[in-house]
């Protein structure tokens, strides 16, 4: 058995003739090239699929091999699964020349093997260089060629880097090198993952609101930390896949939501890790944030003008204003700038550290005593005063004030997002009926809010209507914005009245 541990990267721009430059601290030991034809097999119920194992057969130099992959697991682009090879004479695969003990529970392998059938195809050339850098060997395999599913074809251009003898980090130091070079993307779903979709065996993937975590009041402050991180970069790796299917602002704003998540996780245990958390990437991800910070805006303006400005359609002055709206649209990033930042050597580089620190746990170098105790105790003993501390904070901010303007509640968007965000993380470790009942009305609160907000972009066009027409807008505007204001005021009173449900 091997156990691959190997960065993947997606391609966006040819690299094939100056990759060997993109090496310069690198000593090349060995550098091919091949043509490599994989079939992927599983059951017609998905019976290999379920055990989270994968099954090929590979034809290379006119050899036959077949390979099973385990469940492993996967952070960022980081792959690291169990795999068995078994030369083959025919082309077909053979369950039984594999070890018996490497199934899991449960699994009955002739069973699956008697209901074994090709589902779809890879085919591609390897470009392959083995190369030694501070005594770690690690090959780096760049692919080229397509996915094959009946009829249905998806282009292949990958840059995966395996570790093959050695240090671990000096795989991320070899990554981060060519992250720098730009047009490199973590990627976090595999040729076989690609293949089951393409074949229609694996649905695309949806749009996905932040679930709470699955946090035992038990485990330690360390494991609710971890566990929550993953989940966290679990959610945003997967809206940047939907996204770049897709191109739809909603899955952006899931992807922004995720960043956001693993800001506030830092912030939260940040007192329990090493300093080593201030390291650079934390820098890229403000930076990040930030230039998705007008996605709010996108929102806003996509709400405003749907079905032909539906929103507005009792206005008279709706077309003056539709065709000022989309005057804004056309000023956002376009689909191409979106594309190139998340293939930009910042980002990657943000990602890729973000994958290095929770793979090497970073957060335990140079602990103290004292911070290894508050790491290594119950999540239940950090979890109430930190919410408590949220909701003090948020009292204290005018949303705790007798009476708020529509630009004070706009203003208390970001921070009663936070305090919501902090009360999911540790959602699961109360009672859900007494914890619902306190969230739903200042979740309800942050969308009366929100739809304030939608009417921000209408007040600056005022001065380029004519004059009739900014009066009937102006109009319109102080009732919308006037019901609104009446609605968040009663329930803010009211919720500001709830007992918390972690006292």
């Amino acid at each position: 058995m091997d156990t691959e541990i190997e960065i993947k990267f997606l391609v966006s721009r040819e690299i094939n003739g100056n990759l060997p430059d993109l090496l310069p601290s690198c000593r090349i030991l060995e550098h091919n090239r091949q043509h490599l034809a994989n079939t992927y097999f599983d059951t017609a119920d998905l019976g290999l699929r379920r055990l989270g194992a994968g099954l090929r057969i590979r034809s290379q130099n006119g050899e036959l091999e077949q390979t099973v992959k385990l469940a492993g697991s996967q952070v960022g682009g980081l792959h690291q699964r169990p795999e068995y090879n078994v030369k083959l004479g025919v082309h077909n695969p053979d369950l039984s020349l594999f070890p018996a003990s490497i199934w899991p529970a449960g699994a009955d392998p002739e069973a699956l093997q008697q209901g074994l059938q090709p589902l779809f195809c890879t085919d591609f050339v390897r470009h392959r260089w083995l190369v030694e850098l501070n005594g770690t060997e690690i090959e780096l395999a760049l692919d080229e060629g397509e996915v094959q599913a009946g009829e249905h074809r998806e282009t292949i251009r990958e840059l995966e880097l395996e570790l093959v003898r050695g240090d671990a980090s000096v795989l991320f130091e070899l990554a981060e090198q060519l992250v720098q070079q730009g047009g490199l993307r973590l990627g976090a779903v595999s040729k076989a993952q690609r293949g089951y979709r393409l074949a229609g065996l694996s649905p695309m993937p949806e749009l996905q609101a932040l679930e709470p975590a699955a946090l035992d009041p038990g485990e330690s402050c360390e494991q609710a930390m971890v566990s929550l991180l993953h989940q966290a970069l679990a959610h945003w790796q997967h809206h940047e896949e939907g996204w770049l299917t897709r191109s739809d602002i909603d899955w952006l704003v899931q992807l922004r939501e995720g960043a956001s998540l693993v800001h506030q996780i830092l912030l939260m245990f940040g007192e329990r890790v090493s300093l080593r958390v201030n390291s650079g990437w934390v820098d890229d991800l403000l930076w990040l944030q930030q230039q998705l910070s007008w996605l709010d805006r996108a929102q806003m303006l996509a709400h405003l003008t749907a079905d032909k400005g539906h929103y507005l359609r009792r206005l008279d002055c709706r077309k003056s204003l539709l065709r000022l709206l989309a005057e804004q649209q056309q000023s956002l990033p376009g689909e191409a700038a979106l594309r190139e930042l998340l293939h930009s050597p910042r980002y990657g580089r943000l990602v890729l550290g973000l994958t290095h620190w929770l793979y090497r746990q970073d957060w335990r170098a140079g602990l103290t005593r004292e911070q290894q105790a508050l790491l290594s105790a119950p999540v239940a003993s950090l979890a109430s005063p930190l919410l408590e501390d949220s909701w003090q904070t948020l009292r204290h901010s005018a949303l705790g004030a007798d009476e708020l303007s529509v630009e004070q509640y706009i203003q208390q968007k970001g921070k009663l997002r936070r305090n919501l965000m902090v009360g999911l993380c540790f959602s699961k470790l109360f009672a859900e009926a007494e914890r619902l009942g306190f969230r739903m009305p200042w979740l309800d609160i942050l969308r009366g809010i929100e739809d304030l907000d939608m009417l921000s972009p209408l007040p600056e066009l005022v001065d380029k209507l004519e004059a009739d027409e900014a009066d009937e807008l102006e109009q319109w505007l102080d009732r919308k914005q006037g019901f609104l204001l009446e609605a968040l005021e009663q329930s803010r009173r009211q919720a500001l009245e709830l007992t918390p449900y972690w006292r």
